[in-house]
């Protein structure tokens, strides 16, 4: 699962410019530090809206506003609140770029769920102010990374008890939710028509590039944080994809299953 991001996804603008030592380095220096503390303080009020003022309009090639706005509630609902952001790589100023004079700046940032290694890569405006074209970041020690893998944990238990022919294991893996919905003898037929259908399971294996989440988004389950573990599965003499969902309704809650389907 791929966790660098990038937006836009323009042209990389040429940095191997010229590097200033004049006053005007300071100067563009002091005004991106002040776009980007601006930028993230506005982040951390989620006030996104605000916090596209921040862009520069190279900011907009190939993309869009909303598209902007969208990654911002997609990393505050990811991620949770914006608890603090810290400088952790100095200036680098080159003004010999198809842009002409940019700034790029690292910042490691503490969310309420996680954090992310950013970088903010600013360009000087004719008004000699310094704004946004670029922003990048990657997430690390997240709740909703650490609670997939989980997820495909619990998936391999569940699909190891069916094999083992213990079916008593594997719907006791099931959430209260998933169990009214779907009662006890109901799920056990399912699993028996299954092994009717395509054959008894024999093997599988986790298809880790379609795993995948939905956090804090409404399904069949109500609202909350949705985990899908895709296998191939060897039944018979013939290969089936199987779906196993699992549901929390916020990171402090367990992971439980709550779907079986066949694809």
């Amino acid at each position: 699962m791929k966790k660098i991001f990038s937006l836009p996804l323009v042209a990389a603008l040429l940095i191997g410019g010229l590097i200033l030592t004049s006053c005007g380095a300071g100067d563009a220096n002091k005004k991106a530090e002040e776009t980007a503390s601006a930028f993230y303080k506005d982040l951390q009020k989620k006030s996104f809206d605000s916090a596209m003022t921040f862009l520069s309009e190279k900011a907009l090639i190939g993309t869009s506003e909303e598209k902007w706005l969208r990654v911002f509630r997609r990393n505050s609902g990811l991620l949770g609140e914006l608890r603090s952001f810290t400088k952790t790589s100095g200036f680098n100023i080159a003004t010999s770029t198809s842009a002409g004079t940019t700034v790029s700046v690292g910042y490691d940032v503490e969310w309420q769920y996680g954090k992310s290694s950013d970088s903010l890569y600013l360009v000087k405006e004719k008004d000699g102010s310094m704004k946004i074209y670029r922003y990048t970041w990657k997430h690390s020690g997240a709740n909703y990374m650490t609670d997939l893998e989980k997820s495909e944990k619990h998936a391999t238990q569940y699909m190891e008890a069916i094999k083992s022919g213990n079916l008593g294991n594997a719907i006791g893996m099931c959430s209260e939710q998933a169990l009214k919905a779907t009662p006890k003898e109901n799920w056990e037929a399912f699993l028996h028509q299954a092994d009717a259908r395509y054959g008894q399971l024999t093997s599988f294996t986790i298809k880790n590039d379609s795993t995948g989440y939905n956090i804090a988004t409404e399904g069949d389950a109500g609202k909350g944080n949705y985990y899908d573990v895709f296998m191939d599965s060897k039944r018979g003499d013939r290969t089936v994809t199987e779906k196993i969902v699992f549901f929390q309704k916020n990171y402090e809650d367990p992971i439980q299953l709550i779907g079986h389907y066949f694809l």
